[in-house]
């Protein structure tokens, strides 16, 4: 091992490596590999971010679920919310069509639209006729989507929320 260590140092040294190495095109087919994968590395942000903002365009100002045509209110406590913190999300259906998902299971899918680490999944309980709360703990700073899932029969009804976590 040490006669291969000496050997590849005295070619180093000695420059012969470079030579080599600039014969056998090595340097451009390394060269060519490196701005390939400096593309691709480019196209999966690009990427990435155009479905970030796609999730973000489908937000509105009144969560709706589409399904139903029903207009949900909802209110983060405190608000911007705090990182790494119990925060309070209350979804409200209004009164004429909080019976038709009386029977609703609610969820709380969190994501962050600029990030690529998965989502966090909390449960909401109703309160009362039309009112879920559900305990979220945001864990970075920055903009979130909380997608709000309410599944009942099988079916799943889903809306974003989007909202800012500060320190």
């Amino acid at each position: 091992m040490a006669t291969v260590m000496n050997t590849i140092g005295k070619l180093v040294t000695h420059g012969k490596v470079v030579r080599m190495l600039r014969k056998s095109g090595f340097f451009r087919l390394s060269s060519l590999l490196l701005s390939v994968l400096l593309a691709l590395v480019g196209c999966a942000s690009a990427d990435h971010a155009e479905h970030a903002s796609t999730a973000l365009a489908q937000k509105t100002d009144t969560p709706m679920l589409a399904e139903l045509s029903i207009p949900l209110q909802v209110e983060l406590d405190p608000a911007p919310a705090k990182n790494v913190k119990e925060n309070t999300l209350r979804i409200t259906v209004p009164a004429e069509h909080a019976a038709k998902l009386a029977k609703a299971k609610v969820s709380v899918s969190l994501t962050m639209p600029n990030m690529d680490h998965g989502a966090i999944v909390f449960e909401a309980m109703q309160e009362k006729a039309g009112e879920y709360v559900a305990q979220i703990v945001p864990t970075m700073l920055g903009e979130w989507l909380a997608t709000i899932t309410f599944e009942m029969d099988g079916t799943a009804m889903s809306t974003a929320y989007s909202f800012e976590v500060e320190p």
